[in-house]
Order: structure tokens, then C-alpha cells, then sequence
């Protein structure tokens, strides 16, 4: 009974060692994305797209946007219509329950498929204009 008695208790023990380590971690991811946001300020600032540092690597700004899901049952019915009226009701099925990152690999191809044909003020109904970031890019050198 003792040796059962030990192994729960090395359990609960190695449930707060990984606790410990997910609380660490997310401080650190916190530091880490301050760092990125700094660094893209600079180069900004500093008129730089990519930056090396010998033995470190490179850093680059990357231009990057996203749309997010429609909220509203208006914009939403007005996405469906759209895909289905352009896609087909097979498509319109995967996309029911649409997530974020299947909604922005669909406005990316529609969007270059549309500015392909010439359609350069082209917009997915239901869904606001993409939100433009920048996104640090980073590669051992």
C-alpha cells in the first residue's frame, strides 16, 4: 500500500512541476512577444525590412492581415450566400462552423482569385476589411 501511497503522491508532485513550467512558460512567451514588438517598433523606425545579426541570424518585418469570423447573423447569412453562391452548397457545408484560420486561408484565395480577374476593390460580404499586422520572421544564420 506504502509503494501506491508514493506513486500518487509523485502525481501530484509531477502535476505541479508542469504547473510550474506552464506558468514559467507563458512568462516567458509574454517576454518573448514583448521583444518581438519592440524589435519590429525599431525597425520600423528605422526604415529596416531585414536585419542580420552574425551568429545570431536574421530578423525581418513581415507584413501579415487577418479577418475575423462574422458576428452579427446579417454578416454571417451574407458569407454563406457568397460561398455558396460561388462555391457551391458543398463548400458552404464545410464552412457552417467556420473557424478563423479556414476563414482566412478562403479570404486569401478568393481575394487572389479576385484581384487575378482584375477585381482590385474586391470584398467578401459579411466579413470586414482584413486587419494589417506585422509579424517578426527569424532565421538562425
Amino acid at each position: 500500500m506504502q509503494e501506491f501511497i508514493d506513486l500518487v503522491k509523485s502525481v501530484w508532485e509531477q502535476k505541479a512541476v508542469v504547473e510550474n513550467i506552464k506558468e514559467r512558460l507563458k512568462e516567458e512567451t509574454a517576454k518573448l512577444e514583448g521583444l518581438k514588438k519592440d524589435t519590429i517598433k525599431q525597425m520600423e523606425a528605422g526604415e529596416l525590412d531585414k536585419f542580420n545579426v552574425p551568429g545570431f541570424g536574421t530578423v525581418s518585418r513581415q507584413k501579415k492581415f487577418s479577418v475575423r469570423v462574422p458576428k452579427t447573423p446579417e454578416d454571417k447569412l451574407a458569407l454563406f450566400q457568397y460561398i455558396s453562391e460561388h462555391k457551391g452548397e458543398d463548400v458552404l457545408r464545410n464552412m457552417l462552423s467556420i473557424n478563423s484560420n479556414t476563414l482566412n486561408s478562403f479570404y486569401k484565395e478568393e481575394r487572389a482569385e479576385a484581384v487575378e480577374e482584375g477585381d482590385i476593390d474586391w470584398a467578401l460580404p459579411g466579413v470586414k476589411d482584413p486587419e494589417i499586422y506585422w509579424q517578426l520572421g527569424m532565421r538562425k544564420g
